[in-house]
């Protein structure tokens, strides 16, 4: 009967130790967390500002932290260049202290209609560890209120118009070299 509740409490306490150094593993170093927005759905040429903490979970500061927005494209299965949404400059955090957390702002246009998920990245020169948020969805939706029958009446009318503009111009100027 004492063996039997030996065997019982060592495998509670094993529980107990495994459960909080588990917990302990999954503490990063450096948490990033998107404030806002917490998803995006809109059109193309939308241009919103991401905020994101980052907060020093260890016990000494690290110096030159760089936080920066990576974007993954699902439609395509690819990583997006993110000179074209004007989000490729990061945001430097001279130091960030023991415990410490503070607030990034970073801005981005959406260009191109897809699904992507929108990350925050953090790195610095004293790690070789990168920490990144959790993703947020975005889906940037194509313009469908655009009548096909309109844009063809433009793209043919307008080069009309404009030689006729032209030939106008070239009639006039004849004539009045003739007078």
């Amino acid at each position: 009967m004492v063996k039997k509740a030996g065997i019982i409490l060592a495998i509670l306490l094993g529980f107990v130790i495994t459960g909080q150094s588990a917990f302990a593993m999954e503490q990063p170093n450096v948490e990033v967390k998107v404030i806002s927005p917490n998803q995006v759905k809109d059109y193309p040429g939308k241009e919103t500002t991401v905020k994101a903490q980052v907060t020093n979970h260890t016990n000494q500061s690290i110096k030159d932290l760089v936080v920066y927005i990576t974007m993954t494209d699902m439609g395509k299965k690819w990583t997006v260049n993110l000179e074209d949404y004007s989000a490729d400059k990061p945001e430097q955090v001279k130091e960030l202290g023991p415990g410490e957390t503070k607030e990034v702002s970073l801005p981005i246009r959406f260009v191109y209609t897809s699904n992507y998920y929108l990350y925050v990245t953090a790195a610095s020169a004293d790690s070789l560890d990168i920490y990144s948020s959790n993703g947020i969805p975005i889906v940037i939706m194509g313009n469908t209120k655009i009548d096909p029958t309109t844009i063809q009446v433009v793209s043919i009318a307008t080069p009309l118009i404009i030689l006729f503009l032209v030939v106008l111009n070239f009639i006039k100027n004849r004539k009045k070299r003739i007078a």
